[in-house]
């Protein structure tokens, strides 16, 4: 009834506020009808008193509200302290988890010797790639750590072929294939998301939109996104990169391939949507390749 704002206003805007949403409200008022009652509620009343007051009870119920905010004070300084001890333990967890990721990598390298500069860029493009596509923050962190992993079986590949300079035989080929399934493997009993994720890619990065990769031959939606993603990053890295059968391409003739195709490799072996976002903004692949060149 009061002029400008009235007791509901006031009531309505001090809950909205953050600073004073929890202090509690007692709205007195000479208006004795059950749907003003309600109305008080409704708004953020935690308690009603109707004129004339009195004083014994208007002390005994301001007395209640403190006493209530108080336990409301010490839930919420608890669940503080819970979230932070959670959010500890998380952090502890996470790091954890990266430090088996970290670990399992080095071992790789001791296999295979482009990995340690090859996993910092395919991490990177990967990473990317996922925000050009606009996959969440969490999706792309999992991108991040899971994509170092994807040759994680060529641990379980000989010497002998891991390391041939000449062509491979129909046979050697066939055992070389056999790294992504290893490679799931190995990874297939992890519990972190980011683990998981790994499994994910090292088991389908080699399969093609198309049906024609490996190991399954999968095609369309049927193969995860993640190693959609990680299908074009390898191939953009493997094209830059000098191989016993190939010297190291330049940036423009690997995007000429990836978006045009040679024959060995075209455009209808990747996902259309990473394929355009790659296209339109080959730049920052360069710019990653770049920033993590070889050592050797």
């Amino acid at each position: 009834m009061m002029p400008g704002l009235n007791g509901n206003i006031v009531a309505e805007r001090l809950k909205l506020n953050p600073e004073t949403m929890y202090i509690p409200i007692i709205m007195v008022t000479s208006i004795d009808e059950h749907a003003a009652k309600l109305t008080a509620l409704k708004v953020g009343a935690d308690d009603f008193l109707t004129k004339p007051i009195d004083r014994a009870e208007l002390i005994l119920r301001v007395r209640n509200m403190l006493r209530l905010k108080d336990y409301s004070d010490l839930l919420t300084e608890y669940n503080n302290k819970l979230e932070d001890k959670v959010k500890e333990r998380t952090v502890k967890l996470e790091n954890a988890y990266k430090e088996t990721i970290i670990t399992m990598v080095s071992a790789a390298e001791f296999k295979d010797e482009e990995t340690g500069a090859h996993v910092r860029r395919i991490a990177h493009y990967s990473y990317l790639l996922g925000r050009l596509l606009g996959l969440s923050k969490k999706m792309n962190k999992a991108l991040f750590y899971a994509s170092p992993m994807h040759d994680i079986g060529k641990i379980g590949i000989s010497d002998a072929i891991l390391f041939k300079t000449t062509p491979f035989t129909p046979q050697e080929r066939e055992t070389m294939n056999t790294h992504s399934a290893i490679g799931a493997k190995i990874l297939q009993k992890g519990d972190s998301p980011f683990i998981k994720m790994g499994a994910e890619i090292a088991l389908n990065h080699h399969e093609r939109l198309d049906g024609t990769g490996y190991p399954n031959g999968l095609s369309g939606e049927d193969i995860p996104l993640s190693a959609r993603i990680m299908a074009l990053c390898d191939v953009y890295d493997a094209l830059r990169s000098k191989r016993p059968y190939k010297p190291a391409f330049s940036h423009e003739k690997a995007v000429k391939i990836i978006i045009e195709g040679d024959g060995r490799t075209m455009p209808e072996h990747f996902d259309p949507k990473v394929l355009a976002a790659f296209a339109a903004h080959p730049g920052n692949f360069e710019k990653v390749y770049e920033k993590y060149k070889d050592d050797h």
